[in-house]
């Protein structure tokens, strides 16, 4: 990993299967009994590996964690509606207008703490964290030899607002009152950043480089205009060289299409930024930013979760051998792995790497 992360071509593409909760149904789990119960969660995971005799990147078991983060998160509990798995049925979120137009001076002045509206839960996340840690799961990532997927994640401040604001509501602000919107991301920048130095060091301990997972979805081009999305790009920026600056690489996790502002992302040292793609053409991603960035993702649900396994090995090799040249390319799903995917598709994807990812005979 270290060497595709420095953009130069390892002995063979890596596979990094981006799981959710793909490891419940793969091990006869259901989905519900994996996120409320880590114990099991990463029993469950690390039989996934056996099964599969093994991936290239640790990205991780139960995701229950990410809905009990006290700080500003779209996924956070503290801050937005959510109902979390029953049975098979996954999460989901509620989403409404939780602030009003006139909140964004609230917000400048104060920031997301009055948005913050369960307290009672923060029991709930220190129960998870202590589950996290007992699972020693650094012992184990040493025996594999293989890293964490980040060490942090953080959200930039205009995807917190646009799901308090509910994204219609967004939207409708981002074209009458731009300034405004503008002027409430830059005034909690600082506010997200200072989430970061916790998690880091809850996690920095394990093997490998330390990524840090920057997130955002509601100012891809399929929402918005380049136009517009450059009005967010100073905050964006702000927050990327801040995690450049602690010594992390930025790992990209683009949600949604930005293939038409790939060329802002190109202002990044060599090395120091990784890009998770969903929608945005990873083809055209490499063409942009290749000799700069480690690139992945693009693989959609629809091949992963409903396809063939050949249909599966054949979108994956036109990938692998589209981006591999270089170094810095992995082989993963957009965003996360159906939590349904057939083992046989699974199966296919790292085996396209073994038939198609080698580097040198």
């Amino acid at each position: 990993m270290e060497t595709v992360l420095d953009i130069k071509e390892p002995d063979r593409v890596p596979f990094a299967p981006a799981f959710h909760a793909a490891q419940a149904r793969l091990t006869g789990m259901t989905v519900e009994e994996f996120f409320f119960n880590v114990p099991k969660s990463f029993e469950a995971t690390k039989k996934v590996w056996e099964m599969f005799d093994g991936f290239d990147l640790y990205t991780g078991c139960s995701p229950i964690l990410v809905y009990y983060l006290p700080w500003p998160n779209s996924h956070s509990m503290f801050y937005f509606d959510w109902t979390l798995p029953k049975g098979n049925t996954p999460e989901q979120m509620h989403e409404k207008e939780l602030m009003k137009r006139s909140d964004y001076d609230l917000i400048i002045e104060k920031g997301f703490a009055p948005f913050k509206r369960r307290p009672e839960l923060e029991k709930d996340f220190m129960n998870y964290v202590a589950q996290f840690a007992s699972l020693n799961t650094g012992d184990w990532l040493r025996k594999m030899d293989v890293s964490s997927m980040f060490v942090g994640a953080i959200e930039p401040p205009v995807d917190v607002i646009s799901f308090l604001r509910s994204i219609n509501k967004f939207l409708i602000d981002v074209v009458e009152i731009p300034e405004k919107v503008v002027e409430a991301c830059e005034a909690t920048v600082n506010e997200m950043l200072s989430t970061l130095d916790v998690q880091i060091q809850f996690l920095g301990g394990e093997k490998g480089p330390k990524a840090v997972l920057f997130g955002f979805s509601r100012i891809a081009t399929n929402f918005i205009s380049p136009q517009k999305f450059e009005l967010f790009w100073p905050h964006i920026k702000k927050i990327t060289e801040a995690i450049i600056n602690k010594g992390c690489i930025v790992q990209f996790h683009l949600d949604n299409d930005y293939t038409d502002v790939l060329e802002y992302f190109t202002e990044f040292p060599k090395g120091k930024t990784w890009f998770h793609l969903d929608l945005t053409d990873i083809f055209k991603a490499k063409e942009i930013l290749g000799d700069r960035a480690c690139l992945m993702g693009n693989l959609p649900p629809q091949i992963t979760g409903l396809g063939t396994p050949k249909e599966v090995e054949d979108y994956c090799r036109k990938q692998i051998e589209g981006c591999m040249d270089g170094g810095g390319y992995i082989l993963c799903s957009s965003c996360v792995l159906p939590d349904d995917i057939p083992a046989a598709n699974l199966r296919a994807m790292k085996e396209s790497v073994m038939k198609y990812g080698f580097y040198r005979a």
